[in-house]
């Protein structure tokens, strides 16, 4: 695309060329006093950032855990028993999957470090498998005689 002085003023003018097809019709110049772009979004994107941003909370909470766990946290604090609270039923699936190690206060619970894997792979998995479903660039476009400032264009 770009931009070039003529006979009407600036236009913008798309080179899109297909010899092997008899019906395309080459696309006509749009004035850029007459079309200003407002956005570019793709309706994926808020869905496949969604998904990661809660994987990671997922991940992130079982995390906490395990520190927790391993560096013997007093469970008689109200956010260790928060933190363990959130975690026990994401981590119901995988209990008992892997032995646990106990060594003192120092708890270490390897079948959550595999569910941290497993939340990891199934949050990557679902963001890829939602942005190959519904990839697409939308571009939202004003049309209108507009002067430069967005405001509209009186005679």
């Amino acid at each position: 695309m770009r931009e070039e002085p003529g006979p009407g003023g600036p236009y913008r003018e798309h080179h899109m060329h297909r010899d092997d097809d008899p019906d395309f019709a080459e696309p006509t110049a749009v004035s850029s006093d007459e079309t200003d772009v407002v956005s570019r979004f793709s309706p994926a994107r808020r869905a496949y950032e969604t998904i990661y941003v809660l994987f990671a909370i997922i991940v992130g909470a079982i995390f906490i855990r395990v520190l927790l766990k391993v560096l013997g946290a007093n469970t008689a604090v109200a956010f260790t028993q928060f933190m363990y609270g959130v975690t026990d039923p994401l981590l119901a699936p995988f209990r008992g999957l892997l032995p646990t190690f106990v060594s003192g206060r120092t708890i270490f619970e390897t079948s959550s470090l595999f569910a941290i894997l497993i939340y990891g792979l199934i949050g990557i998995a679902l963001a890829r498998l939602v942005s190959l479903m519904f990839r697409r660039d939308v571009t939202v476009a004003a049309h209108g005689r507009r002067s430069r400032r967005g405001r509209p264009y009186t005679d």
